[in-house]
């Protein structure tokens, strides 16, 4: 078979294929409108049942008077409004709980689960607070740490239980001396620290050093067990020790370490120091 009859061949199976395709798609024309009424028929008579089954339903209550069918809409309004009245009340117990556990959190994460006190977060915050507010920044403010002397003793001794009736009983005792408006925080194992504004002199910061030491130095009664911790007290002043609070919290723990190691010395009688004093 020479080249030119294959093509005429592939041509003319080319165009039979085309006219059969041509054939099938005129056939599905042809039934389209046949479909088309059986679908409409169906719709009609699904319709005319639904029809039918609502004309049974009226003709089954078609007895009732009207006062009735007003009591069963006033029963159904009834109860839907006590539903409703159920449900708002769940709504309102779940938006309460999920309000108090907002606010549990955000103490937790601010507070000392073992004092209640503030923790050293809350400390820093408050310094910040502090030193930006004009009104308490200008009347004088101050950074103060307390570190407890001889509370491992008690810990090592007595037990943990016993050294953290001991902690309680002294965050008592700083937050009771602390000044009106002062935040009293326990910043992590046996220090404490206060954040006092309206410092008026230096002579001020100094007697309440003092009480704090000798508030904390009375005996703490635990049981049959009669404790005793001291406290050594170092104090840093904004601005003159510290324009922020990280630098004020350096300060007055370098006050701290200077009056304790004074103390350890014999060099120092009150166990308190500033941090311009003690640089």
């Amino acid at each position: 078979m020479s080249a030119s009859d294959q093509r005429r061949q592939q041509e003319t199976g080319e165009s039979a294929g085309a006219r059969s395709a041509g054939t099938g798609w005129r056939r599905i024309g042809a039934l389209a409108p046949w479909l088309l009424l059986g679908i409409v028929l169906f719709a009609v008579d699904m319709r005319l049942e639904l029809f039918e089954r609502l004309y049974e339903a009226t003709r089954t209550y078609e007895a009732w008077q009207l006062d009735e069918v007003l009591s069963l809409l006033l029963c159904a309004g009834i109860v839907a409004l006590v539903m409703l009245g159920f449900r708002t009340r769940q709504l309102s117990r779940e938006i309460a709980r999920r309000e108090a556990a907002e606010r549990l959190a955000h103490d937790s994460a601010r507070h000392d689960p073992l004092t209640g006190l503030a923790n050293s977060r809350r400390f820093r915050e408050e310094i910040r607070s502090t030193i930006s507010h004009p009104e308490k920044a200008s009347s004088g403010c101050a950074v103060i740490y307390i570190d407890l002397d001889g509370f491992k003793p008690v810990n090592d001794t007595h037990g943990h239980a016993a050294g953290d009736s001991v902690l309680v009983e002294v965050a008592r005792r700083i937050a009771q001396a602390a000044p009106k408006g002062a935040t009293v925080a326990r910043l992590g194992g046996d220090e404490f620290g206060l954040v006092v504004s309206g410092v008026g002199n230096p002579e001020a910061l100094l007697f309440l050093s003092q009480r704090l030491q000798r508030d904390i130095a009375k005996p703490i009664e635990i049981g049959s067990l009669l404790l005793t911790v001291g406290a050594t007290v170092g104090i840093a002043v904004f601005p003159d020790d510290g324009s922020d609070a990280d630098a004020l919290i350096v300060s007055a723990d370098h006050a701290m370490y200077i009056a304790k190691r004074a103390k350890s010395d014999g060099l120092g009688r009150n166990g308190a120091a500033r941090a311009s004093v003690a640089s």
